[in-house]
C-alpha cells in the first residue's frame, strides 16, 4: 500500500508525456486526479479531478463490463442499414464502424431557399451526422462541375446555420484517408 497526501494510492496510468491520472481511495469511495510532470521533474497535481462515490462503484463496474461485452459493429450491418448514394460513402462508414464512432447517414436536411408560398426549393443534406463530435461530413468525391455546385451551397450553409459545425472532404482529402488506412495503395 502506498500512501500519497493521506491518500492510498490504489494506481497510476499514464495519460501521455508528461501526464498521468493518479486513482486514489477514499473513505466516500475512489478520486482520480491528473498530474503533470514539471520541468524540474516533481509530479504536480492538475486541478482536473474527478471523485466516485462508493454507491455508485457498483454502477460504475456494472457499464463497463457492458461495454467490454458490446460487440464491435459490423461493417455489413452498417451497409444494410443505410442506403448510401456511392461506394465512398460505404466506405467512410466502414472506418467509422471499425473506430466505433456513432454516425448517422443523412440524418438532417437544411433549407437553402423557399419560394413565396414558404415552400423549400433548395436545400443541402449532409451524407454524415457524428454525434459523439458534433460535426456533420460530407464527402465531395465527384466530378469538379458537380463539387462546384456543392462548394455554393455548403456556402449557404454556413451562411444560414453559423453554428452548424460541417466538414468537407474533397476527393484528395478523402484518397488521402484511405492510403492512411491502407485501404488504397499510395500514390
Amino acid at each position: 500500500m502506498h500512501i500519497e497526501d493521506g491518500r492510498e494510492l490504489i494506481e497510476r496510468v499514464e495519460r501521455g508525456p508528461g501526464e498521468e491520472f493518479r486513482i486514489f481511495a477514499t473513505e466516500g469511495g475512489i478520486a482520480i486526479q491528473l498530474f503533470r510532470q514539471a520541468p524540474g521533474g516533481e509530479w504536480v497535481p492538475g486541478e482536473e479531478r474527478l471523485e466516485i462515490p462508493a454507491s455508485l462503484l457498483d454502477r460504475l463496474r456494472e457499464i463497463l463490463h457492458e461495454a467490454e461485452e458490446r460487440p464491435v459493429p459490423d461493417a455489413r450491418a452498417a451497409a444494410a442499414r443505410a442506403p448510401f448514394a456511392n461506394a465512398s460513402e460505404e466506405e467512410f462508414a466502414r472506418i467509422l464502424d471499425f473506430y466505433q464512432i456513432e454516425w448517422q447517414y443523412e440524418p438532417r436536411n437544411f433549407p437553402l431557399e423557399q419560394n413565396g408560398q414558404g415552400e423549400v426549393t433548395e436545400s443541402f443534406t449532409p451524407d454524415f451526422y457524428l454525434p459523439q463530435f458534433d460535426v456533420y461530413i460530407e464527402l465531395t468525391t465527384l466530378k469538379q462541375d458537380l463539387v462546384t455546385k456543392k462548394n455554393r451551397k455548403i456556402r449557404r450553409v454556413r451562411e444560414l446555420y453559423p453554428t452548424v459545425n460541417l466538414k468537407v472532404f474533397y476527393g484528395r482529402d478523402y484518397r488521402k484517408l484511405l492510403e492512411r488506412f491502407g485501404i488504397v495503395p499510395k500514390q
